[in-house]
């Protein structure tokens, strides 16, 4: 599938992953590859999504009464070819070309060539397109170009699998609305309860001959416009002038303007891996992960992108902790943006608070499309308050990164305060302790254990949190509106909190009582029988001490300065041997963990499982979307864990290791508004910068780059 570092290609019968791996979008129009096998619907636009009902037979006060569902909308990117009367099966091979962002196909009759190159423009998020290039061969050919406009469908999930990971059962509720007639094709259908219309709009059919041995170029456009109290007929009129501007610009040109959009982005994204299939599945997440992530604010990064209906199309805590590192050091504009909308959801935040039971600060939602929380089962969900950390530490990466400012002070600090007062009502100074600061009845990151006191994760995050947030004044010269007794409280509790330590191992324990109970016989387990959580009762599960994903080796890999480098290495032992890894969110946590512990074997063997988690679909449902968070963390795992990058309190560093897998490696960051670039060769470590000369330390040895570049010792 790898046939390079900036190519994949596939037949259209590989597997059912396909539609998703060579999916194409643009942060807000998300297009499923067409294979003529796949039954699920094929286009997504991120934010768009309906309201329904959360039924409870035995409810309880303050349980979510409603959900977000993003819903696939009606399909205008579908394309009819025929030639001389005959209908052209489109069924060659899928190319992907990520250097230029276009999904290309070619197919022949007779001597005639059809060559299609399928984009969602980056530079206009309303846009996708085809561009048909045909070539008639010795004789002449009449050509038609068709297609039309779907009605939107729904996903039919299989009626003999309950999996929570995909969307359930329901009936359609979009319901057409109609438009005025126009030369162009639009269709408009509107969703009551959420009160989204969307029109799409697209290019009329085509008929034209084309004389032997000439060429034409056509393209064929499609417009998605969706709002709230917008009037359909204004909707229309939008989505229309859209394709009237494209048409009229030509092929030639939004092609051109696709590839610039994309050399930007590559600009920025710079790596490079000598092994040119680990650089190919790398390389494949990032454009996923950049295509995936919305833009202008009103969105984020769902956990599928915009590749399928897996998970409702919800945002969890996957975007701030697996996707975002990658865009803010990297592409600091797309992820001010995906962090902007969380502020913008602070409202919402703070309903949930109130909804859970607290008078003061705000709770992020654990999984939701338009901030407010959308799930049902809380001891997995709601429960997991770290969340709060988790969107403040991203904050506190990408302003650090930055030194981006304007986002604390357009609403920015007001979330870091809010979401910190909440770990000032949830936990308490336990005299039993030594009056150590504790948070008893969270949920951490894993969610085969729920519940719990003192999660390792939830308490270093929250006293991360809390400390920051309450020196944001001294440090950036911004109130967050924190009280003085509100700082001296926080600053109190993160300086006390309670890490739970496990004297007969010598790690820190995921929580209180996690070593206390009974080991789940792991290798005693048949393999039919993962991914645990569809074969097992919940309660069964929580009575047994296994993860379902890092937890506590999570912490070693987002917070490696508060463990030792012989602690990382047993806290990775001892929760390797308990950690079944059913979630896509786990190996790369490992992986950066091991890398950070020295483990570079084991470390690059977890790697390659996060790189080629769908292209190999390893948990055996990509067909439902791919997963942004394994995606996101194979570049977070080489940049955090074998490059060992930090910009802890606006410090540049590195602790660069060998990549026995990918082998040599270039990787590109950009910090405080330079380019970085680390190059790791024959046991070097070299250092450029573009900008400005800037001091980083290599190793503990602090180093200034300037015009020339640096090269230093790699440690063994």
């Amino acid at each position: 599938m790898i046939r390079d570092g900036w190519t994949l290609a596939a037949p259209l019968d590989l597997g059912p992953q396909v539609p998703a791996i060579f999916a194409i979008g643009n942060g807000f129009i998300g297009i499923r590859a067409e294979t003529g096998t796949d039954d699920l619907p094929r286009v997504y636009l991120n934010g768009v999504y309906d309201r329904v009902p959360i039924d409870y037979h035995e409810g309880a006060h303050g349980l979510p009464r409603g959900g977000d569902v993003r819903l696939s909308v009606a399909d205008g990117t579908k394309i009819a070819i025929g030639i001389d009367g005959t209908p052209i099966a489109i069924d060659a091979p899928l190319e992907l070309d990520m250097k230029r962002g276009v999904l290309r196909q070619t197919v022949r009759h007779g001597d005639a060539t059809i060559t299609l190159t399928r984009f969602a423009s980056m530079a206009e998020q309303a846009l996708a397109g085809c561009v048909v290039d045909v070539v008639a061969g010795a004789r002449a050919i009449d050509l038609t170009i068709g297609g039309g406009i779907e009605a939107p469908r729904l996903a039919t999930p299989p009626a003999d699998i309950d999996d929570p990971r995909i969307t359930q059962a329901m009936a359609n509720p979009w319901h057409e609305v109609a438009v005025p007639a126009d030369a162009l094709s639009c269709r408009a259908d509107r969703l009551e309860r959420s009160g989204f219309t969307v029109a799409v709009a697209r290019s009329t059919p085509l008929q034209v001959r084309i004389p032997a041995g000439e060429a034409r170029r056509i393209p064929v456009l499609t417009a998605y416009v969706a709002e709230r109290d917008t009037p359909p007929d204004e909707l229309a009129a939008r989505a229309r002038a859209l394709v009237g501007t494209a048409t009229a610009a030509g092929a030639d040109a939004l092609l051109a303007e696709q590839e610039q959009a994309w050399s930007a982005i590559w600009a920025g994204t710079r790596f490079a891996l000598a092994d040119p299939v680990a650089e190919g599945a790398l390389r494949h997440g990032l454009f996923q992960i950049a295509q995936a992530v919305r833009r202008d604010g009103h969105g984020s990064i769902a956990a599928k992108g915009q590749t399928g209906e897996g998970y409702e199309g919800h945002i969890f805590w996957d975007a701030e902790t697996y996707a975002l590192p990658f865009l803010i050091h990297t592409q600091p504009a797309m992820a001010r943006a995906a962090l902007a909308w969380r502020v913008a959801g602070l409202d919402a935040a703070r309903q949930n608070a109130r909804d859970l039971g607290h008078e003061t600060g705000a709770v992020m939602p654990w999984r939701t499309i338009g901030g407010r929380e959308c799930s049902s089962y809380f001891l997995a969900g709601s429960a997991q308050y770290h969340i709060n950390a988790d969107v403040a530490h991203a904050l506190r990466l990408y302003v650090e990164s930055t030194g981006d400012l304007s986002i604390l002070r357009e609403g920015g600090a007001e979330l870091l305060a809010e979401t910190a007062r909440i770990w000032l009502a949830t936990g308490w100074h336990d005299p039993a302790r030594g009056d150590a600061f504790v948070i008893n009845r969270v949920t951490g990151p894993d969610e085969y254990t729920a519940l719990v006191d003192n999660n390792l994760y939830t308490n270093l995050m929250a006293a991360e949190h809390m400390r920051y947030a309450a020196s944001l004044e001294q440090r950036h010269g911004i109130d967050p509106g924190l009280s003085p007794a509100e700082r001296q409280a926080m600053l109190r509790a993160a300086d006390t909190i309670f890490l739970p330590f496990d004297e007969a191992r010598q790690v820190f324990a995921q929580d209180d009582a996690f070593f206390g109970k009974q080991p789940w016989p792991i290798s005693d387990t048949p393999t039919d029988k993962f991914p645990l959580l569809l074969h097992y009762h919940p309660l069964h599960i929580y009575r047994h001490c296994v993860c379902k994903q890092a937890d506590a080796v999570l912490a070693v890999a987002t917070l490696p300065h508060r463990f030792a480098p012989d602690m990382r290495k047993r806290m990775l032992d001892v929760y390797e041997a308990l950690t079944v890894h059913d979630s896509t969110l786990s190996a790369s946590s490992f992986a950066a963990a091991a890398a950070l512990a020295g483990e570079t074997g084991r470390a690059a063997r977890y790697w390659t499982d996060t790189v080629l988690t769908d292209l190999l679909n390893l948990h055996a449902n990509t067909a439902h979307g791919l997963h942004m968070a394994a995606l996101g963390g194979g570049w977070n795992a080489l940049a955090f864990g074998f490059a060992g990058l930090s910009t802890l309190d606006g410090a540049l560093a590195f602790s660069p290791r060998a990549h026995p897998v990918a082998g040599d490696y270039e990787l590109g960051v950009r910090f405080r508004g330079r380019a970085v670039t680390l190059t790791v060769a024959n046991g070097k470590a070299r250092y450029a910068v573009e900008g400005e000369p800037l001091a980083l330390t290599h190793w503990g040895e602090t180093v200034t780059v300037g015009a020339t570049p640096v090269t230093l010792d790699l440690r063994a």
